[in-house]
């Protein structure tokens, strides 16, 4: 059986039996719900919040009811007024809550409570119209002259971005789809970790590698949890285009469709890359509550990436952009960004996509070695360097001898391990590696000119790195016992 083959064998397992399983679906209706109350019910509440009751009482111009909704219809309102004979109905209506304000005599306005402010615009507005047309009308100024007069001017508001030759709502689709990104790669790259440490720790990864090569196997999973979570994506989506039009909500931001393109590509390279980084750490953990420290390191660089894109979309077109969105790990967060900020050239895109595909390429090689080399360990959590050098070692083919060999490595490894542990210079190292964490937010604090960037850029440096350490030397867990 061909490696695609197979991996197509293991994806289409994982589509069927995830899909199946009643946790899926609730989950799936659940956010369906939630996406479309999120959208439905605003626009229930704003729709009755635009519904206001206003009464009247006594001496009331004429002209003032109409002139009340007019007023109202432009901002927005839908006015009700209400006539009661005396002031004191009117008053006793505003103290049950049945009018929002009461004008007594066309000139005073009473309150529950405060006053609202744009009511109190919309009414007193009103009465000045009324006022100026009786006064108008003593003075022998016609309706129509007086119309012209009033005519009001259209004034045109323009909300800028930061950055030029973009709008506001371009800034805010970019902030809202970059932390989509982040939370969709996120939460499928999950399941992929948990489906790695539920296969070791119930030794059904035992059955599958005697048939089907580690590659296979984590590229397999990768994928059909990928295509379940962007079916899923889309099904959400969906929804909230049906929900919308239903309520005459939608507002598709000014996001060209070559953007909308790319971000689809980007989330599915982000989602390979960052997938096959969660499966392949997360072998080296044997029990559940040990699998988040193992994927520690890949979950802070995705979220560092994300708020390196978010500090950068006003700077689309800068050095630091430019370079992190040809970095592969950084690319998926930041090229949707610059794309719908910015003005890169049609190659940039293109290239990143190539470099970001060919670094998933390697990823499956060296991840698939990994993966099969800790995934077929039962015992303490493992540290990236010991399976890294047994995966150089033992032999490519998951069979007994195989798994004999990497058995044996991994009883000296563990044997070293607890016997030439030196804390001192772990110590060391984790001393130098925030000095230098300190001096880049320092630098990084000066060049840019603010203090926060400055302390997220040193803070996140000492977090990834130290993480990325305790993985690599097995500190962070418990310590593995000797045999």
């Amino acid at each position: 059986m061909s490696n695609l083959r197979a991996a197509w064998l293991v994806a289409t397992r994982e589509m069927r039996e995830r899909s199946r399983s009643s946790t899926f679906r609730i989950s799936l209706a659940i956010t369906l719900v939630v996406v479309v109350a999120m959208i439905v019910l605003p626009e229930l509440l704003l729709g009755a919040a635009r519904t206001t009751d206003i009464g009247v009482s006594g001496a009331t111009p004429g002209g003032l009811p109409a002139a009340v909704q007019t007023q109202a219809a432009g901002v927005g309102l839908t006015a009700r007024l209400h006539e009661y004979p005396t002031r004191g109905a009117g008053e006793d209506a505003v103290r049950k809550g049945q009018v929002d304000v009461l004008v007594v005599d066309g000139r005073q306005l009473e309150w529950p409570r405060a006053a609202d402010e744009r009511l109190k615009a919309v009414v007193t507005g009103a009465i000045q119209v009324v006022a100026i047309s009786e006064r108008a009308a003593a003075a022998g100024i016609s309706p129509g002259e007086l119309a012209t007069v009033m005519q009001p001017v259209a004034v045109t508001n323009v909300e800028l971005s930061a950055v030029a030759g973009r709008s506001s709502a371009d800034q805010t689709a970019t902030v809202v789809m970059t932390g989509l990104l982040l939370v969709v790669m996120s939460t499928y790259g999950a399941l992929v970790l948990t489906g790695v440490v539920e296969e070791k720790s119930s030794r059904v990864v035992e059955v599958l590698l005697a048939r089907i090569s580690p590659r296979a196997l984590l590229a397999g999973k990768v994928l059909g949890i990928g295509l379940l979570g962007l079916a899923q994506v889309g099904v959400m989506a969906l929804a909230a285009l049906i929900a919308g039009t239903a309520m005459g909500s939608l507002d598709i931001a000014t996001l060209r469709p070559a953007v909308l393109v790319w971000l689809v590509i980007w989330f599915v390279i982000g989602y390979a890359m960052y997938a096959m980084l969660y499966g392949a750490l997360g072998a080296l953990a044997s029990r559940p509550e040990d699998a988040q420290s193992s994927v520690a390191p890949t979950s802070m660089l995705m979220v560092a990436s994300y708020f390196a894109a978010f500090f950068l979309i006003a700077q689309p077109d800068s050095v630091a952009a430019r370079v992190l969105s040809f970095f592969p790990a950084t690319a998926p967060m930041m090229m949707p960004g610059r794309l719908a900020m910015g003005s890169p050239g049609w190659w940039e895109p293109v290239l990143a996509a190539v470099i970001a595909v060919a670094a998933i390429g390697l990823l499956v090689q060296v991840g698939g070695r990994l993966y099969a080399t800790a995934v077929l360990h039962s015992g303490p959590k493992l540290s990236l360097r010991d399976t890294w050098r047994t995966a150089l070692t033992a032999p490519h083919s998951p069979t007994r001898g195989f798994r004999l060999h990497a058995g044996n490595v991994w009883a000296r490894a563990t044997r070293r391990t607890t016997m030439h542990r030196n804390e001192s210079s772990y110590r060391w190292t984790v001393t130098a590696l925030m000095a230098i964490g300190v001096a880049l937010g320092v630098v990084v604090g000066v060049v840019t000119a603010d203090v926060i960037i400055g302390v997220i850029a040193g803070a996140g440096f000492i977090a990834l790195t130290v993480q990325t350490f305790n993985l690599w030397t097995g500190h962070g867990g418990p310590a593995p016992s000797g045999s």
